[in-house]
């Protein structure tokens, strides 16, 4: 019986001690990036990710101690990872941009439809958690207006609550469609940074392939495929190739 609840009792205490061990070590880090000792404090960030403990100011400070240290693709992943946890965080997108004007590869995007932008930016720059919120609130109002207009016997109030539903109903499916979306870009991963100092993308997935570009540290790629050590990317402009996992890391 003493066992059982000895055993109960580590297992409530174990999480908070290791909450509070990780953010010692955000916090010793903060401390050490003040002093401008940016690999030390890097280093100790790493490990506080490491022990589980992660957050969009974590990410985002990460980022500056590599921002400080010069390594451009690891600056930009962790900016990356910091706006996919809090896409409204405005210190990350102007670092971001910053340490973006100083990659070396310049590729031009694909210019695309207003809807496509506006469909993209609604999954991607709003939360799941977010998207669930609109969608309980939107299904509440469409029940509350099929409720109303099935008890209701006024007919201007019964016309306004079927204008109501039938809006609703729209909203929520157009909602239904961006949570499934956001959800997917928020736990797939599948865009990547390129982390060497310069890669070659190949036109298949083998050293002995004909070498089709080269890309730079910081550039953003998509992963489309991976197989065996080896990934699909794809690049804003549309170009496709295959380079090796280890050059790239996912967001």
């Amino acid at each position: 019986m003493k066992k059982t609840i000895l055993i109960i009792l580590l297992a409530l205490c174990l999480p908070s001690a290791w909450s509070q061990t990780a953010e010692t070590l955000a916090h010793q880090a903060d401390e050490l990036y003040r002093h401008g000792a940016y690999d030390s404090s890097a280093a100790l960030y790493e490990e506080a990710l490491a022990e589980g403990f992660t957050s969009a100011e974590l990410h985002y400070n990460l980022g500056n101690a590599y921002y400080r240290l010069e390594q451009l693709g690891q600056a930009i992943l962790h900016y990356e990872r910091a706006l996919r946890l809090k896409p409204t965080m405005k210190e990350a997108k102007e670092n971001l941009a910053l340490a973006n004007s100083k990659t070396q590869d310049r590729i031009t995007v694909l210019p695309r439809l207003f809807l496509v932008n506006w469909y993209n930016a609604l999954s991607t720059h709003i939360t799941p958690r977010t998207w669930r919120i609109i969608w309980i609130v939107l299904f509440a109002l469409l029940a509350a207006a099929i409720a109303t207009f099935l008890l209701s016997h006024e007919l201007s109030l019964r016309k306004a609550t079927f204008s109501l539903a039938i809006a609703s109903a729209v909203l929520l499916l157009l909602a239904t469609v961006l949570l499934l979306s956001s959800t997917h870009h928020f736990n797939v991963h599948a865009e990547a940074i390129v982390i060497e100092e310069a890669i070659a993308v190949r036109n298949s997935p083998e050293q002995q392939s004909l070498e089709k570009l080269i890309l730079h540290e910081g550039t953003k790629v998509s992963i489309t495929e991976s197989l065996a050590g080896w990934e699909k990317i794809t690049l804003a402009d549309g170009t496709t190739g295959w380079c090796e996992s280890h050059n790239i890391e996912r967001i």
